[in-house]
């Protein structure tokens, strides 16, 4: 049974919230302190979803190699938490998911391919220099 969260008509699993927002952070450096937002704590509070719920979908996309897991410094804490990033296949999949979710924005290229102008749809100079 597939886990859906959140409104029922967006039929996006958790699973996919969870990439999509993890896409959305700012990249982490090496040294970086990471945000609240890529621990279980921030995703829990940002997404509005379980704990518990939310533990077994990180595990099973840290499985997958879609994501990623390691202790560091995140800012406000007092302590080095579990922070979340996305592999690149993480990426990829946030990427394709974004692509198929979401409308396009206007400034993206439709992938409409124009023709270019031959001599024979070309008014007036060209018809005049080929004498047609």
């Amino acid at each position: 049974m597939a886990e859906s969260f959140g409104d029922p008509s967006e039929g996006m699993g958790l699973a996919a919230r969870v990439l999509l927002h993890l896409a959305e952070l700012a990249p982490l450096g090496p040294n970086d302190i990471a945000s609240l937002g890529r621990t279980q704590q921030g995703i829990v509070a940002v997404l509005a979803v379980r704990q518990g719920s939310l533990t077994k979908v990180l595990s099973r996309l840290l499985a997958g190699d879609a994501v990623t897991v390691e202790r560091r410094y995140v800012s406000g804490a007092n302590q080095r938490l579990k922070v979340y990033r996305l592999t690149s296949l993480g990426e990829s999949l946030a990427r394709d998911l974004r692509r198929r979710l979401l409308p396009p924005r206007p400034s993206e290229a439709t992938g409409e391919w124009i023709a270019p102008r031959t001599p024979s749809n070309r008014p007036g100079r060209d018809a005049d220099r080929l004498g047609t």
